[in-house]
């Protein structure tokens, strides 16, 4: 695509907008703020699209939706089954318990006097 010109008629809350840019960016031509703008909002529809495409293809595929008898809010709560299984499975030990290592350690103390 060639160049283009273009030729715009902004309101006062946009030509303000436009300035709070230019400020931003380091004033910055308002060509250059207007591309900079221009580039950033067509990248976050190409970001959404693409995001859009691969969900699509996971459900497709069955990897969304593929654990059936999990809990429904598994996607947003993941933190917090994974704590509540690893509590179970590696549960920490009381805090009034002595180690075997400390007991040890007392034993032999004893024995020299």
């Amino acid at each position: 695509m060639s160049e283009l010109r273009i030729n715009a008629r902004l309101d006062e809350q946009t030509s303000e907008d436009l300035q709070f840019l230019r400020d931003v960016l380091g004033a910055k031509s308002i060509t250059e703020v207007l591309k900079y703008s221009l580039q950033q909002v067509a990248q976050d529809f190409r970001d959404k699209a693409r995001a859009k495409r691969q969900k699509q293809l996971w459900k497709e595929s069955g990897l969304i939706g593929c654990i059936e008898d999990g809990p429904q809010d598994l996607s947003v709560n993941y933190k917090k089954y994974l704590t509540e299984y690893l509590d179970e499975k590696y549960p920490s030990p009381p805090t009034n318990v002595i180690s075997t290592h400390t007991v040890g350690k007392i034993m032999s103390l004893l024995k020299t006097y």
